[in-house]
């Protein structure tokens, strides 16, 4: 019955890859990303999972942003269906018995149905057999228990608030410190605007903060730290405004943390930006007292770069969420 069903799927595995377009016209298509059946450039879907544990020997042989080449939207069909394919290219390798068998001139496959020859086993082979069995069960257990352990710590090693989170948000930047997780970065772009925002004798936003990070570095915490001096990346975009000159060097420096961590970088932004971008309104107005609010063309610049946008408040209320059902409690 188990082969009968191994018949039937190989079948249908074997007619989906036929309904693709053929190979060679889809490396025409994709000129770079793709050599010799491997993938070589991230797709957007990689660029969100970056990071993942199970995905890391895969993503070591990938060019992320800013070093990847950019695909447009038929580059990224076509190179999603070359990898599809790749699976197939797979099946007609296996040894000693492939799964598929592979008309390279037609680019067609063929589901090959012949039942394996089962031969008898011994005692002392089954015996061995069940133990490797259970070893690998074993081991399969223990890194599941991993993965669910680590995956909520691993989409984010390193926060990034922007100068307008800073001001309106600074109890929730202290309570992520808090909670021990992640490693907040403050941009040296975010120390300059701070500077510059408490000239103002009413700016008691500025000041607030300014007199609570020099108290954190200064104490040293592992938790909280300034952007290092070479701890930046270049942006490929150039500023068109001055408040874009700000938000480009804040976003160098995501992409440099993202670069060394080989993980997803959250950008913690007001949750009133995030809230006008979805209603495709302005914020990005003059504030003397908060900086300005970020605005949806920036932060959708800042995801084609791989970097994560969220809400600080909603951000902090995920975790809280998860904390309660177990997935984190240290720092509390």
């Amino acid at each position: 019955k188990q082969w009968n069903q191994r018949r039937v799927r190989g079948a249908q595995f074997a007619e989906f890859l036929n309904l693709l377009p053929h190979t060679q016209l889809l490396e025409k298509v994709v000129k770079v990303g793709y050599r010799n059946l491997q993938q070589k450039v991230a797709l957007p879907e990689d660029v969100s999972v970056r990071g993942l544990g199970p995905l890391t020997t895969l993503h070591e042989q990938l060019l992320f942003p800013p070093l990847s080449p950019d695909l447009d939207m038929i580059e990224e069909f076509a190179l999603r269906i070359l990898c599809l394919k790749s699976v197939g290219q797979f099946g007609a390798h296996l040894r000693p018995r492939p799964g598929l068998q592979h008309d390279m001139n037609r680019d067609f496959y063929t589901p090959i149905h012949s039942k394996p020859q089962i031969t008898p086993m011994t005692d002392e082979e089954r015996r061995m057999q069940m133990k490797t069995m259970g070893r690998l069960k074993l081991q399969m257990d223990v890194k599941a228990l991993e993965c669910s352990a680590s995956q909520f710590d691993s989409l984010s090693p390193f926060l990034v608030p922007v100068t307008s989170t800073v001001c309106l948000h600074l109890r929730t930047v202290k309570l992520l410190v808090a909670t021990q997780r992640s490693v907040i970065i403050i941009p040296k772009q975010v120390i300059q605007d701070l500077d510059g925002l408490k000239k103002s004798r009413e700016n008691h936003f500025a000041r607030e903060a300014i007199k609570y990070f020099e108290n954190m570095f200064k104490n040293g915490n592992w938790w909280l730290r300034s952007q290092g001096e070479q701890e930046t990346l270049p942006v490929k975009e150039h500023a068109s405004s001055p408040e874009m000159a700000c938000f480009l060097n804040v976003l160098s420096c995501c992409l440099y943390l993202a670069n060394k961590s080989q993980g997803i970088v959250t950008l913690l932004v007001p949750d009133d930006a995030v809230s006008a971008a979805k209603a495709q309104k302005s914020c990005n107005q003059p504030n003397n007292y908060t900086g300005n609010l970020p605005s949806g063309e920036l932060m959708e610049l800042a995801k084609r770069y791989g970097i994560r946008v969220e809400g600080a408040l909603e951000f902090y209320s995920k975790w809280t969420m998860s904390s309660r059902h177990g997935k984190i409690g240290r720092g509390k």
